[in-house]
């Protein structure tokens, strides 16, 4: 049997910047969400396109999981997540949310009429 993955908890400062992520991706249109492993799992439609931790991150403590195959981004390290496509953006503070915005949002763009 494959070994699990190792998750992370998180600290205080990670649960509120992944807070106020949470709270603006869940009111995009189509957007649904499910809870996953200690993190929120954000679906348009039937298309998973990101997974932002609630108590626990997968790769490391500050990572924000995103679908973006093909990025090649230096800010992203490529993940373990389910299925392929799949890379890390790191939070590590409040000013890192904007970006993580607009990564979050070309990823749910690229889940437009997608399969899942």
């Amino acid at each position: 049997m494959p070994k699990r993955p190792r998750m992370f908890k998180i600290d205080t400062e990670m649960q509120r910047c992944c807070a106020l992520l949470e709270e603006e991706v869940s009111n995009w249109p189509l957007v649904k969400t499910k809870p996953m492993f200690g993190m929120i799992a954000f679906y348009r439609d039937k298309t998973i396109f990101a997974a932002i931790p609630r108590t626990r991150a997968a790769e490391t403590e500050k990572s924000v999981l995103i679908k973006l195959p093909g990025t090649r981004d230096e800010r992203f390290r490529k993940a373990s997540g389910p299925g392929a496509g799949w890379v890390t953006f790191e939070v590590w503070s409040a000013n890192d949310i904007t970006e993580a915005l607009q990564w979050l949002e070309q990823a749910y763009d690229n889940a437009k009429g997608g399969s899942p």
